[in-house]
């Protein structure tokens, strides 16, 4: 006799005993044929929807087209799809349960989070789903009548929408510890509502109890802890993060899923037509607070010294960076220049990540590529330049990627690049704002498109884009800036004739800032369970 196993009523298994399947295959019979984890594709400008698999035989890659280890993140949204024949209307039941218990000290059915149509999750550990319904493809505004090709290629289908979570921190939190730097492999069970017989896979008979799957090396679905930002279009109806105003209407962009047991930070961004992009990963670094005061301590209570950063090579090639030095001490950090200025240490920790991903090495006044995403439509492309305060706290990074994934995808094909953030210890000599990777300097747009520097009053200056993708910045949550009043006959533009600044900033002009837009006050991104 063959195991088997059935659904409860409380969403656990049991086993029972079934008839071997015969070998001559029946297509007439009533089937599962696949039940597999996915990510939801759009194409034809969002008006077509397929679904590609993600498990351990569907190997994704990395922005780097490297091959990922894993599946997917405890957190993430995923789809799950039961590929069916001769169901068309029927209910499944579908259970998910870890394959050991190295992350919930058992193999019971989980209980997650199920989208709800138009705009919420709630948790459930059985999950019902008629096949032929599309409720879990509808946007914010319950709809999903813009794919078009629905009836003609998922109609055989059961599509449940979900989140790799349970409904409080306190449950993740012990699921992310137990599981640590390991990863769990989920199995999904499936079997009619209405507990009639039949077929799994190609079995050859309709048999009473749940088929499983994912339970073999033909397809594993691995699941690791990381922290995850999702980041979203604003013209992206599948954002359902609450709203922030509504004349005009604007809706947070961002929200993040914070694990303690990785420091690795995987950054996701959902496009116009919400298809997935996986953008990058950073490594987060904690490290002590820092805040510029007028007085500099004496030798003896700035504490150890545990490093310096020598900037003399750069300077000397042309990199017009204001630090000559930087002295880090136990105690603070002691930025050398033209004035000498000290950044002590505060209370608490900041994370930080590297912005610079592709590392290029030497030194001089051009501009250092830093970042160069060009797929599936998507290109995230910036650099920088006579700066080395190259780290950003991941919530200004998030805001920043999807700032530029948009502005790109609008058709502004503007190179973006940095005047600088914080050093990788949260000091940014010479600045006060710039502390702990709270701020950001960006070269001002040009005609060129081409990342080269200019300022406010010169005819290449590109006031029309300058303005657009400062708008962009703010509704990712940079919302304060700095720049200065000015007019600008000389351009191409005629908006700035007359005197005025880049919109959702202050005038500061001591010191200058005629050649580059400051943005910071960023709009801290909620955590899933907030």
């Amino acid at each position: 006799m063959a195991t088997r196993i059935t659904i409860t009523d409380t969403g656990q298994t049991q086993t029972l005993n079934g008839p071997l399947a015969p070998d001559t295959p029946d297509d007439s019979l009533q089937r599962i044929s696949a039940v597999y984890f996915a990510k939801k594709v759009t194409t034809d400008n969002g008006t077509r929807v397929s679904f590609t698999k993600i498990d351990s035989a569907h190997v994704q890659q990395d922005h780097q087209n490297q091959n990922i280890p894993y599946d997917s993140i405890l957190g993430k949204t995923v789809y799950l799809i039961m590929e069916t024949s001769n169901m068309q209307n029927l209910s499944i039941d579908a259970v998910i349960r870890p394959s050991a218990n190295t992350m919930t000290e058992n193999t019971d059915t989980l209980q997650l989070m199920r989208f709800v149509s138009p705009n919420r999750y709630e948790v459930q550990r059985l999950f019902t789903v008629r096949v032929g319904n599309f409720d879990a493809l509808n946007n914010r505004d319950g709809r999903h009548d813009h794919y078009t090709n629905l009836d003609a290629d998922h109609i055989n289908k059961a599509i449940i929408k979900l989140q790799l979570r349970p409904d409080g921190r306190a449950t993740f939190d012990d699921w992310t510890r137990r599981l640590a730097d390991g990863s769990i492999n989920l199995e999904v069970a499936v079997e009619r509502t209405d507990n009639n017989p039949c077929a799994y896979k190609d079995g050859q008979e309709e048999v009473n109890g749940a088929g499983v799957f994912l339970d073999d090396d033909t397809g594993r679905f691995r699941v690791v802890n990381k922290n995850i930002y999702n980041i979203h279009h604003g013209s992206n109806t599948y954002n359902t993060l609450p709203e922030i105003s509504t004349n005009p209407s604007r809706r947070r962009r961002i929200q993040k899923v914070v694990n303690a047991q990785s420091t690795e930070v995987i950054f996701f961004y959902y496009d116009q037509n919400d298809n997935e992009h996986r953008i990058c990963a950073r490594t987060k670094e904690s490290v002590t607070r820092k805040r510029r005061v007028n007085t500099i301590p004496p030798l003896a209570q700035r504490g150890a010294l545990s490093q310096t950063i020598d900037f003399t090579a750069n300077r000397a090639a042309g990199e017009q960076i204001d630090a000559h030095q930087l002295r880090v001490y136990a105690n603070g950090t002691l930025g050398d220049g033209a004035t000498d200025k000290w950044y002590a240490n505060q209370p608490g920790n900041v994370d930080l990540v590297d912005m610079d991903i592709l590392a290029n090495v030497g030194v001089g006044p051009q501009i250092f590529e830093a970042f160069n995403y060009n797929q599936n439509g998507v290109i995230i492309r910036y650099g920088f330049q006579h700066t080395r305060r190259r780290s950003i706290q991941p919530d200004l990074f998030a805001g920043f990627l999807g700032s530029l994934a948009q502005f790109r995808q609008e058709g502004h094909n503007h190179y973006i690049v940095s005047q600088g953030f914080s050093f990788s210890d949260a000091s940014c000599y010479p600045s006060a704002e710039h502390v702990n990777g709270e701020a950001g300097d960006l070269n001002l747009l040009t005609t060129q498109e081409n990342g080269t520097n200019t300022v406010l009053s010169a005819a290449n200056f590109d006031y029309d884009n300058a303005v657009i993708l400062r708008n962009i910045l703010y509704d990712f949550g940079f919302i304060l800036g700095r720049s200065e009043n000015f007019s600008n006959t000389a351009n191409a533009s005629t908006a700035d004739n007359a005197n005025t600044r880049l919109p959702h900033t202050i005038h500061t002009a001591t010191p200058r800032h005629n050649n580059h837009l400051h943005i910071h006050g960023f709009a801290q991104i909620s955590d899933i369970y907030v």
